[in-house]
């Protein structure tokens, strides 16, 4: 939830994925919660394939909000009730407003617990969508439910009326959420604005989307960025790229150590590096060669001697760091910021790799 209570504003009109660790996600028998944060309703619950719980659930959570259903005037259901309890509120007479409203909520239990369908789903849609929140689904393993059409309707349902709806599951149930709901996206460049946000940067929507472009959600270059540059960043003109501090972290792990070595040197011949790595000499002329064709480094013979020299071209770089084979796939910065406390995110040396 460390995402969607920084950035709420971002998961506004939308269905988001966020796959997370299943000991991360609400128990059955836990209520839920709810929370308004710069101004908009978070709710949480859990969804079961019993959608006649997972309705009770989202009505148990708003039961005493009576205050908020205000922008009543094009409702379809409950019009006549939210309209006489804002008319009671106007007058200061909360104890009617009140008793109104936990009448109607009284209603709508019983039209839930007998399941009359239609009532039910009319009335928690209208009263969601004068609430306008972000609305929190935690899944448990969604492969096991025997039924799931009833929910995906719902959910459907829910964003036909223009309803915010994030879903939680665990990662392993990712691809069966995609089958499930193929309009559902992975809100990456919200988890990039939060990671930033708590390394006390600050960066816009547009520096959030060039970084997950460059960088494909890899977090240690993200923060090796994050760190060389403005604490704010409104555009890509005030965007730093340390390409010598990144430069060992998109390459193969295997030549990480080599090239740590090599921008400390900047130009070298063999016997200058030999000592320095541990390596056998057949296997770092092969690394160095293979630095070679990749770019890092240029090959100078002088006076029938081998002496190499760091080379950083940015076009190359960009394409390296853009194939670089171990960068995280896009999901899985939102699983990995997600699940990880702030206290941990800060402390976590990610210079060190």
């Amino acid at each position: 939830m460390n995402i969607i209570k920084t950035t709420p504003e971002d998961f506004l009109n939308g269905l988001y994925f966020i796959p997370t660790f299943r000991g991360n996600i609400l128990e059955l028998d836990e209520k839920g919660e709810f929370e308004i944060i710069n101004k908009i309703p978070i709710i949480r619950v859990v969804a079961t394939p019993n959608l006649k719980k997972t309705v009770g659930r989202l009505i148990y959570l708003i039961k005493d909000k009576y205050f908020l259903f205000k922008n009543y005037e094009n409702a379809k259901w409950l019009k006549n009730l939210l309209k006489y309890i804002n008319e009671k509120i106007y007058f200061d007479k909360y104890y009617r407003a009140k008793k109104a409203w936990y009448r109607g909520i009284k209603d709508l239990f019983y039209d839930i617990k007998t399941w009359n369908f239609e009532k039910a789903i009319g009335k928690t849609i209208t009263l969601l969508k004068i609430l306008n929140p972000i609305i929190v689904f935690d899944i448990h393993d969604i492969r096991k439910w025997h039924y799931k059409k009833s929910f995906v309707r719902f959910v459907k349902e829910l964003r036909k009326n223009k309803i915010s709806v994030v879903i939680r599951f665990p990662y392993e149930c990712y691809e069966e959420m995609k089958l499930l709901f193929p309009e559902g996206t992975l809100n990456v460049k919200a988890s990039i604005k939060y990671f930033a946000k708590v390394h006390n940067c600050l960066v816009s929507d547009k520096v959030a989307e060039h970084l997950l472009k460059l960088t494909n959600g890899n977090l240690e270059t993200i923060y090796l960025i994050l760190k060389h540059s403005k604490r704010e960043i409104k555009n890509l003109r005030e965007l730093k790229i340390p390409w010598l501090k990144i430069l060992p972290h998109i390459v193969n792990s295997k030549y990480r150590k080599l090239v740590e070595k090599i921008i400390e040197l900047k130009k070298f011949k063999i016997e200058d590096i030999e000592y320095r790595v541990n390596y056998k000499l057949p296997t770092l002329y092969r690394y160095l060669d293979e630095l070679v064709n990749l770019g890092i480094l240029v090959k100078i013979r002088y006076k029938n001697k081998v002496r190499f020299k760091i080379k950083l071209n940015r076009n190359n770089l960009l394409n390296l760091l853009k194939n670089y084979q171990e960068n995280y796939e896009h999901w899985t910065t939102i699983f990995l910021v997600d699940n990880i406390p702030t206290s941990i995110l800060l402390k976590r040396n990610f210079d060190g790799g």
